[in-house]
């Protein structure tokens, strides 16, 4: 259990020698952090993760032999531990960084530039606050699976869904998701289960660097066959669409005659995180009212809470993913104790839930 009186223990896992040296650096200038290991490798980050037990790591993706998504996914099997991607943003490195993620690394961040870059200060920060934050979750075990194996919904996971026929009949305008820690994952695994003809315009807001959001969109779009894409001023919320916030606004819904279109708001305003779940679900309890479902995913926190009570006012259909399927239950369970959710269902029943609107 970290205390305040010590710092978060580091290990730093990289295979250059210059960035490793660098990273180590970054982190251990900053109050609170201390590198306790460096890893050159997938192996030595297991061994040294085994040996040292770091409260947080930072793991390269790309590295010779076993890279850090397959490091990720024999860490949360042996000894699991908090994990950040620190990734540079080639395309096939922000592939396995959300592969990664899926795997349960919790977050992933953009590699600091050097110092002279004017945007070193942001993305250091990012990523120390990051390595901070998640330091401080619990993760549990994730058992490997059997080869070709995959992560699509079978009978034996199936639970029966505590929704009432009643609260059904009313096919929404628009489903509205929230997403933080964990959240890559969960919803590749709720849009893969959604079916081909899904006809409801759906609207994402998941905390993650700008930098990786048009990643999500290309590495989501392999796991469903419903189109993705993200949001832009006044692009209609078109049927059968994911449609993702970009990671520099908020994303909001508004009404332009009888269609349904997205805008950005650039002001941050007093929010957390931008784009804010509560920013979204605000504009959809205001412009759709009891038309449209809200759903909270797994997540650090507590935004979105506030948001999807405006949306169960208004009269919507309100969801969040329960604690046994959540990476973290923060923002799941700060809804629910609002009062702002009706239903808590596993991943595999909000899939299932979600698929009937189809046939209203």
């Amino acid at each position: 259990m970290l205390s305040a009186s010590h710092p978060i223990r580091v290990l730093v896992v990289e295979d250059s020698p210059t960035v490793r040296h660098y990273l180590t650096t970054l982190i251990n200038e900053t109050p609170g952090l201390e590198v306790i290991g460096e890893a050159r490798d997938g192996d030595e980050a297991l061994t040294m993760t085994a040996e040292l037990q770091p409260d947080v790591i930072s793991m390269d993706i790309r590295m010779p032999g076993v890279d850090g998504l397959e490091a990720t996914r024999r860490i949360m099997n042996r000894h699991p531990t908090p994990v950040v991607i620190v990734s540079g943003l080639l395309e096939r490195e922000v592939d396995l960084s959300f592969q990664a993620l899926q795997a349960g690394a919790l977050a992933v961040v953009e590699k600091p530039p050097y110092r002279h870059d004017p945007d070193f200060s942001a993305k250091q920060r990012l990523m120390v606050n990051t390595l901070t934050a998640m330091a401080r979750v619990h993760v549990v075990r994730r058992w490997e699976n059997e080869p070709g194996q995959n992560s699509s919904i079978s009978d034996s996971q199936i639970r029966k869904p505590h929704v009432t026929t009643e609260r059904l009949r009313l096919k929404p305008e628009i489903i509205a998701i929230g997403a933080s820690a964990g959240g890559p994952g969960a919803l590749a695994t709720l849009l893969r289960n959604l079916p081909s003809d899904f006809s409801v315009p759906i609207m994402i807001v998941q905390h993650i660097p700008h930098e990786f959001v048009n990643g999500l969109a290309r590495w989501l779009s392999k796991a469903t066959s419903l189109g993705i894409r993200v949001a832009s001023e006044n692009l209609v919320l078109e049927p059968g669409m994911v449609h993702l916030a970009p990671g520099f606004a908020h994303g909001v819904v508004a009404r332009q005659g009888e269609k349904l279109v997205t805008r950005l708001v650039h002001e941050k305003g007093n929010y957390r995180y931008q784009p804010s779940v509560d920013v979204l679900f605000e504009s959809v309890a205001n412009v759709c009212g009891s038309a449209a479902v809200g759903v909270v995913l797994t997540g650090m926190g507590d935004d979105g809470a506030a948001g999807l009570l405006a949306m169960r006012k208004a009269g919507a259909q309100t969801f969040a993913q329960d604690e046994a399927t959540s990476t973290v239950f923060g923002m799941p369970q700060a809804a629910i104790t609002r009062g702002a959710v009706e239903n808590v269902l596993a991943l595999s029943n909000l899939a299932i839930t979600l698929s009937r609107f189809k046939l209203m």
